[in-house]
């Protein structure tokens, strides 16, 4: 008997310790993801000099900051929580079948991807580089290792908020009117040195690109889904999508587009089957006819032209173009809008333009691909086509990818087989080609890139699997892919988790043909763990 009421006296104990450690742990999480996600948008010490440095380090001592409160409650907590499944089930058989029941597939990826980490690390030659990782980088064995504790921490120890997940809007409109600002040659923020390849709080365009796609695309699914907001927020939200629009379009990087038509075609495929949906994609194409057209404006009426251009801005930013896609969206918008007024089912056109419009997406990616090897294999097989430096993959193609795709398997095709399965080391990619590569690939860096040193393949998935090796990529991929099939399937209960989904998409699109960097990864793997958060909350 007295043993009994030992055990019910220290249960008492044991549930109020496990109530002040989730609130406490809570409390800095939620400090945590205001730090990443309102704070480092905006964060510079002088201006554009060092600012890639200046966000990594704001990075890290955050983050490092943050793991000294959190990682021992985490660890408290989930002792106190073993040890009560312990007693409830009774013998370890049972607490394998409660592990099992809360760790999900995409828990098993990210465990996987930390574990992949170590061994990379443990294996590889430049242990100094791969520490940290490359100087103005920083994308080593540590900024990775936060990354995974950013998903479980966040995932498992925060309450989710709406609020919290709805302040990453207001800073990023911000940098997007920043942005938007300095491609008409306006400062309103004072950051040293100027030029087109440095815009708003971010710098260098790839990394805006890669901080606009974790972000931007949350606010177009919220407004997409219909979300029950007052027309004042909903007016808000239209206005957040019809900047975000306006700034990827003028922002410079090609990979940003690739990644919205990502998101837009997975977009119109998910509204084949409600009518409400396909009538506030519509008017989002509106938006972004709406955003050319503007930009169009500016440019005609105030005689101030974009500081930048592209291939999508000088097609984007004709008059037939911008007149076309407003037209062609107004035109379908009133088709949906009728289709929702009057119930007309409509649903089979819709299933049709899905079937063009996946079907016209797949042959063009294969009927690109196909002429693209053809020339390169055969020059000038192809007609006058063969002129285009895009039909052919030399060191040039796609500003450079080429060469950078060429360099980064040829690194992997060097490695031994343990090697090739543990990869050279997190962020190690350079030490290895300047440190320990063939001349052959020497040659191909040095004679694309001069003095300039390669860091990464501006292919992310290439990247991964240099630095960490088949181990390394398996489970990366499987940990992002899981987790945004995870969040796009979710039900209208849960619109915040499948908005999250689509950040991981827009990001995933967009790093085919770029890259990590401590700005986009911070934000999109803080937005990871709030989905996944929003997910196991949502009953």
């Amino acid at each position: 008997m007295g043993r009994k009421k030992g055990k019910k006296a220290v249960e008492p104990v044991a549930a109020t310790l496990q109530t002040y450690t989730s609130i406490l742990l809570d409390v800095a999480i939620c400090a945590y993801i205001l730090l990443i996600l309102v704070v480092m948008p905006l964060y510079h010490q002088e201006g554009y000099t060092h600012i890639g440095t200046d966000k990594a380090r704001f990075f890290a001592d955050v983050s490092t900051g943050t793991a000294k409160i959190v990682l021992p409650l985490l660890a408290l907590s989930l002792f106190l929580s073993a040890k009560k499944a312990w007693h409830k089930r009774g013998n370890a058989s049972r607490l394998w079948i409660y592990l099992k029941e809360n760790l999900s597939a995409t828990d098993v990826f990210a465990l996987a991807y930390g574990a992949s980490l170590l061994l990379s690390y443990l294996f590889s030659r430049y242990k100094g580089d791969a520490r940290w990782g490359v100087a103005g980088w920083y994308m080593g064995l540590y900024p990775q290792l936060i990354l995974v504790g950013i998903y479980f921490s966040i995932s498992r120890a925060w309450k989710p908020r709406k609020w919290i997940f709805h302040a990453l809007f207001p800073v990023s409109a911000v940098v997007f009117l920043l942005e938007y600002l300095n491609r008409f040659d306006i400062y309103p923020i004072d950051m040293g040195s100027y030029g087109p390849s440095f815009i708003s709080t971010i710098g260098n365009i790839n990394w805006y690109c890669g901080y606009q796609v974790s972000v931007f695309f949350a606010g177009m699914i919220l407004l997409w889904q219909g979300v029950a907001y007052r027309m004042w927020q909903r007016l808000l939200l239209m206005a957040y999508v019809l900047l975000g629009f306006a700034s990827l379009v003028t922002q410079g990087s090609s990979s940003g587009m690739f990644a919205m038509a990502a998101v837009t075609l997975v977009m119109f495929c998910m509204s084949v089957s409600d009518s409400g949906r396909m009538y506030r994609f519509w008017q989002e194409m509106v938006l972004f006819g709406g955003a050319c057209l503007l930009t169009f404006g500016i440019q005609v009426f105030t005689g101030r032209n974009i500081n930048y251009k592209d291939d999508f801005l000088l097609f984007l930013s004709t008059k037939e173009a911008v007149v076309f896609l407003f037209a062609v969206s107004m035109s379908m918008l009133g088709v949906a809008a009728v289709d929702r007024k009057r119930r007309s089912h409509l649903e089979g056109f819709w299933r049709t333009l899905k079937r063009v419009f996946v079907g016209g997406t797949v042959i063009l990616i294969l009927g690109y691909s196909a002429a693209l090897i053809v020339n390169t294999l055969h020059p000038g097989s192809i007609g006058a086509l063969s002129e285009n430096p895009a039909f052919l993959f030399s060191n040039a193609w796609a500003s450079n990818r080429g060469a950078t795709w060429k360099a980064a398997m040829l690194c992997f095709l060097e490695q031994d087989f343990l090697h090739k399965l543990t990869g050279v080391g997190p962020d190690a990619m350079k030490a290895y080609i300047y440190n320990g590569g063939s001349p052959k690939l020497l040659e191909i860096v040095e004679t694309t890139f001069g003095t300039t040193r390669l860091t990464n393949a501006h292919n992310e998935w290439l990247t991964v699997l240099v630095d960490t090796g088949v181990l390394g990529l398996v489970s990366y991929v499987g940990w992002m892919a899981s987790g945004m099939v995870r969040f796009l399937k979710e039900r209208d209960s849960n619109l915040i988790s499948r908005a999250c989904g689509f950040c991981l998409l827009g990001f995933t699109a967009n790093n085919i043909f770029s890259f990590q960097q401590s700005m986009s990864v911070a934000t999109v793997f803080v937005i990871f763990g709030m989905g996944e958060a929003f997910y196991r909350n949502r009953k």
